[in-house]
């Protein structure tokens, strides 16, 4: 059976500051657990300001993974680090902006808009 979630590391060029992690499918209970063990190390040993998850391919978001992010984005702050997330479909952007995600994690159109908006 095909994981209902990949996530795909993007290389990172030399002299920048942030990291793109692409999401794939579904990030819910059974998507949380096909990919939790390799984000997690990703994000351990994560020294960039920026890690960037790219939702483009995110299909559908559950409290789980409302849950998932806020663990991150909390960990990185203890850390002088920003979670930052480009390209939500209008569901998901729907489901961030009606519980706040806006008001704590950036949210940006695409990657362009991101990388604009910051002078990178």
């Amino acid at each position: 059976m095909d994981p209902s979630l990949k996530v795909t590391l993007q290389p990172v060029e030399p002299n920048q500051n942030y990291q793109v992690i692409k999401f794939i499918g579904s990030l819910d209970k059974a998507g949380y657990a096909d990919v939790i063990d390799e984000l997690n190390k990703t994000i351990e040993q994560f020294n960039l300001k920026f890690l960037i998850f790219d939702f483009a391919d995110l299909k559908f978001i559950n409290s789980e993974g409302i849950g998932y992010l806020m663990e991150v984005h909390a960990h990185l702050v203890q850390r002088d680090r920003k979670l930052v997330i480009v390209a939500p479909n209008s569901h998901v952007d729907d489901v961030f902006k009606a519980i706040g995600i806006h008001e704590i994690v950036s949210v940006y159109a695409d990657l362009s808009e991101f990388l604009n908006s910051n002078k990178l």
